[in-house]
């Protein structure tokens, strides 16, 4: 089973949408509401997507730029912006640290090992800038900045176990001081 999440974002904000695919059954689920049905590809190019209550969703996708897919359907072309959510939040970095201000904790998100410690504190970080990496459940994770700012802490040390929301480091903004 192949499982995508993605970020929709309008006018009136953000929104998530999560997609399980199993063979040629799939599953979309937005704002709470799943609906799911079979997925084809046609031999002209386009999607069909039959759902279970008996609606049917065909025509054709393809991506448009970073964060943007175009959809062709019932003779429209219709614009979606659409990304993964780490580089949706990577790109909305800038507008959501200009909202608070103070610091933002970075916070082990499950038990691991830090296996490397790429920051120091006082260093000046981009958005998206790698700080350190966690190993968890065998897999090495890359822990990267979530916004542009200076490190006013670093707890993590290489070597050391942490558990599930120990803090990591702490980012404090900066706003033209760095780059």
């Amino acid at each position: 089973m192949r499982r995508y999440r993605f970020v929709h974002r309008t006018a009136a904000g953000a929104e998530e949408i999560a997609v399980e695919r199993d063979g040629t059954r799939c599953t979309v689920t937005r704002d709470g509401r799943a609906a799911a049905g079979h997925l084809r590809e046609l031999p002209d190019g386009r999607v069909s997507l039959l759902l279970d209550d008996g609606r049917q969703l065909c025509g054709r996708v393809r991506a448009a730029s970073e964060g943007a897919v175009e959809v062709f359907a019932s003779g429209a072309l219709a614009r979606i912006s659409l990304a993964d959510p780490l580089h949706d939040r990577l790109a909305h970095a800038a507008a959501e640290a200009g909202e608070g201000s103070g610091e933002e904790e970075i916070r082990a998100l499950m038990p691991g090992r830090v296996l490397e410690v790429a920051v120091s504190a006082g260093d000046a970080v981009e958005a998206g800038a790698l700080l350190l990496v966690l190993e968890a459940m065998k897999m090495q994770n890359e822990i990267r900045a979530p916004r542009a700012g200076r490190l006013t802490r670093v707890e993590a040390r290489p070597g050391t176990a942490v558990e599930g929301g120990a803090l990591l480091a702490t980012i404090g903004v900066e706003p033209a001081a760095v780059g």
